[in-house]
């Protein structure tokens, strides 16, 4: 059964100054009202996102709080689960917030849905509409889902109706999920911050109306024994947005930790990757010697592995892939699939778009391909309807009838051997024939046999790109040969359009970007070159591996090159 957590706000009752009381307990006839008949829960931990109090026998609690308003949260039992929304909007600072509690059986393993940076807009119910069927389909009990952050497109440029209308579309979007929800703000989620206009102590500003509609910015519940804790990757400063996490949400994380037993399994949640803030080092000082299993994140719109904390952390795709963008375009990044089992973890991404939602696990995107290639194909099936798959590049083409199981995914391997085919960008083609019509998955791949394809251009090119971050005359090339240098004095944004000769021009194009020193002589520049495309035959033509074009992005180390490819005849969209 769903509950209907998503909206809920309970108004202040009065009651001690600068202090919320109430009560936690298991809720017997499910009214939401204490009643002598219930149980109370003593040692159930409750929060306002700064401070901690810890029920008593009898199961009340009493937190003192800030003036303002606050929202209160409680991290249900082992064996309970939130019987409505755990937390409350307290609009004055203080009041009254009980929570009821529902017995439920919980067991390891257990499975849940991750999806992220849903960037919903009004003009995306019916996409929507296919993410939640999607998710209610799968042939698996949920434990709950959990939407990462980037919820809207976009509250930063809002005023607080518009917004609240917004995050009301997003909440009439996901209210078919039968699985409870919990949300996490985004960067996206931060109201009117963008506008000239942006008053910080104004209501419903910044992180304020998103407290009120969606809840906490950090909190924590537990699952079968596990806690998993939702932070906030988002600060707002001087009325800036930055990517780092709030001083209050480090020093929640640190005494929330310190009421929790290192025996304890965490599983992160943050928008921004953990791995990414400026707070790294910080936060795994405290999640030293813990029982970290796992942390999830989103915000680059790209499945992305890493490591935080001595764990894997896993960046979800995006589930506006189709209505926003994502890079790479393909593999399937709808929605992340999570088993916690006792040893660990096992995941799969899925896709509402697609029958049998496919991931090339290898070949990869970027790197370049040739000879006899290996491919390993892993798609969700969960009924094995699949019966055969034919993976193909060109004409090297091979069939599979045999197929593994890692976790929830099945898969196919197969070697194609792609000796005589010519340099260029080629389409890897997965066709899955199961129920119905034969699935066709296609991603293109860069092939480098050190083969030409004969090609005689028809007339000059135009390299495009956006620089950012320059500080110095960086070295373009196109097939070796210079043909350009950035300004060393770009503004953010400004766009670089440079002549290519058309003896110059190959099918297959390698455009370079070699770094310049600094004039310190110590360091060379990391500037940003995005949105690569070449204008030739009255095309824009782009690396169709990428959304809009490629990025070249240098570090400053010693002296860093990054080359970008463009194939001209391959067919674009």
């Amino acid at each position: 059964m769903r509950r209907p957590w998503l909206l809920a706000v309970v108004c202040a009752l009065p009651c001690l100054g600068g202090t919320i009381v109430g009560r936690v307990f298991v809720d017997s006839n499910a009214d939401g009202a204490w009643q002598a008949t219930d149980a109370p829960c003593p040692g159930a931990l409750v929060s306002d996102g700064q401070t901690f109090a810890t029920t008593a026998a009898d199961g009340t609690y009493a937190l003192v709080a800030l003036d303002g308003p606050q929202v209160v949260f409680v991290e249900n039992l082992p064996q309970t689960w939130p019987s409505q929304a755990p937390w409350r909007y307290v609009a004055t600072g203080t009041g009254t917030a009980d929570f009821p509690l529902a017995r439920q059986e919980q067991r390891v393993p257990f499975v849940f849905v991750q999806g992220t940076d849903l960037h919903i807009r009004t003009d995306t119910t019916a996409q929507m509409a296919r993410y939640t069927a999607a998710v209610n389909a799968l042939p698996y009990p949920l434990a709950f889902v959990v939407h990462t952050g980037d919820l809207v497109i976009d509250s930063g440029e809002a005023t607080v109706d518009r917004a609240r209308g917004l995050f009301a579309a997003y909440g009439a979007q996901v209210a078919a999920l039968k699985a409870p929800l919990f949300n996490l703000p985004g960067n996206h989620e931060h109201v009117s911050w963008y506008l000239d206009a942006f008053d910080a102590n104004a209501p419903g500003v910044g992180k304020g109306l998103y407290q009120e509609m969606f809840g906490p910015t950090h909190y924590a519940f537990t699952y079968a024994g596990v806690h998993f804790v939702a932070l906030d990757g988002t600060d707002l400063k001087d009325g800036k947005l930055v990517y780092s996490m709030p001083t209050v949400c480090v020093e929640w994380l640190r005494g929330y930790l310190g009421r929790v037993p290192a025996s304890d399994r965490l599983v992160l949640l943050c928008h921004e990757p953990l791995f990414s803030l400026p707070q790294k080092a910080e936060l795994e000082a405290l999640l030293a010697g813990r029982k970290v299993v796992l942390s999830l994140s989103g915000h680059w719109h790209s499945v992305t592995r890493n490591t935080f904390a001595g764990a894997p952390e896993i960046i979800g795709g995006a589930t506006s892939y189709a209505w926003h963008g994502a890079t790479p375009p393909s593999d399937a990044k709808a929605f992340h699939l999570v088993r916690i089992t006792e040893s660990g973890f096992d995941s799969a991404f899925g896709d509402w778009a697609e029958k049998y939602p496919v991931t090339i696990a290898s070949p990869g995107y970027w790197s370049g391909i040739g000879g006899k290639t290996p491919v390993k194909v892993q798609f969700l099936d969960p009924n094995a309807e699949v019966r055969s798959a034919l993976v193909q590049i060109e004409s090297a083409s091979q069939e599979i009838t045999g197929f593994g199981q890692e976790g929830f995914y099945r898969t196919a391997s197969a070697t194609l051997d792609l000796t005589g085919l010519a340099d260029g960008i080629h389409d890897l083609s997965v066709t899955l024939n199961g129920a119905g019509e034969p699935f066709v998955e296609k991603q293109p791949r860069l092939v480098r046999n050190g083969l030409a394809a004969p090609f005689t251009a028809t007339g000059p090119a135009t390299l495009a790109m956006k620089l950012n971050k320059v500080n110095a005359a960086d070295v373009i090339k196109v097939n070796g040969e210079v043909v350009g240098t950035t300004p060393a004095d770009a503004v953010a944004d400004q766009v670089l359009k440079l002549p290519v000769p058309a003896a110059l021009l190959r099918r297959l194009n390698r455009i370079e970007f070699v770094s310049a020193q600094m004039p310190d002589g110590k360091a060379y520049d990391d500037f940003v070159a995005a949105q690569i495309t070449l204008e030739y035959g009255g095309k824009v033509i782009r690396d169709p591996r990428t959304t809009g074009g490629g990025t070249a992005n240098l570090n400053g180390k010693e002296p860093s090159t990054y080359p970008c490819w463009i194939d001209l005849v391959y067919p674009l969209p």
